[in-house]
């Protein structure tokens, strides 16, 4: 009988270039290696049956990406992390799996929300208290408009505000921002860097190895549930 199986895994490094295609082909890969009893696609070309999570720009780490796979029996989550991980490259961890019944909805459906965190770059020493006022002075503008480079496309502004969901300060010069993402569209980190450079003089420019995404989940009811929690899978 065949299960399905949701889990985290962690993108770091040593494979922050590769695109979300690569990742794919990689999480095949692995799981191929791993001996685990994978469930293939029909056709001419079958395929592992798995399924990822909205795609991580690339240049950006990781500490909380989610994938489905159908395996063709019931193996014990503890014994499907320890297989994967045993074969995995560098840069690729697996951190945990659940079984979930195979009516739940899919990870490109549910997973709305990303958040990440920023470690900024000052051109003067600021205190975490004036960190503070500058974040809450940004979250009450009415609009936060930045522009949208698109390919092949004239440029179009985009309004950020009603895409960020909260916005703290854990720790001096570390912002972290939850933002939407998924079907609904998405909020990129250089987007957040450049509005707040525009109103403060003081931030520079950040680099892809200043933001670490730290994971994904399904806002509901303005609370951040992971896509394998009790009241996401049962809902």
């Amino acid at each position: 009988m065949e299960m399905l199986y949701r889990i985290k895994f962690s993108k770091l490094e040593d494979v922050m270039y590769i695109s979300h295609l690569q990742l794919i082909k990689t999480l095949r890969r692995i799981v191929r290696r791993s001996k685990l009893p994978a469930v293939f696609s029909g056709g001419f070309n079958p395929q592992i049956k798995l399924s990822v999570g909205p795609p991580l720009a690339v240049g950006i780490i990781s500490r909380g990406e989610y994938f489905d796979l159908e395996l063709a029996e019931k193996l014990e989550t503890e014994v499907i992390i320890n297989r994967l991980n045993n074969v995995s490259p560098s840069g690729v961890r697996f951190i945990q799996a659940v079984k979930i019944d195979k009516s739940t909805k899919s990870l490109s459906s549910i997973l709305n929300t990303a958040v990440y965190t920023i470690n900024f770059n000052f051109n003067e020493n600021l205190n975490l208290k004036k960190q503070k006022k500058m974040l809450d002075e940004f979250m009450k503008e009415d609009k936060i408009i930045v522009v949208r480079k698109r390919r092949n496309k004239a440029d179009r502004e985009v309004d950020l505000k009603p895409r960020i969901f909260s916005a703290e300060i854990v720790e001096k010069d570390l912002w972290k921002f939850a933002v939407v993402t998924g079907s609904r569209g998405n909020v990129r980190p250089e987007e957040l860097n450049k509005a707040l450079m525009k109103k403060y003089s003081s931030v520079n420019k950040i680099t892809p190895l200043d933001v670490i995404r730290e994971g994904v989940f399904v806002n509901k009811n303005n609370k951040f549930y992971s896509p394998y929690s009790d009241s996401i899978v049962r809902s």
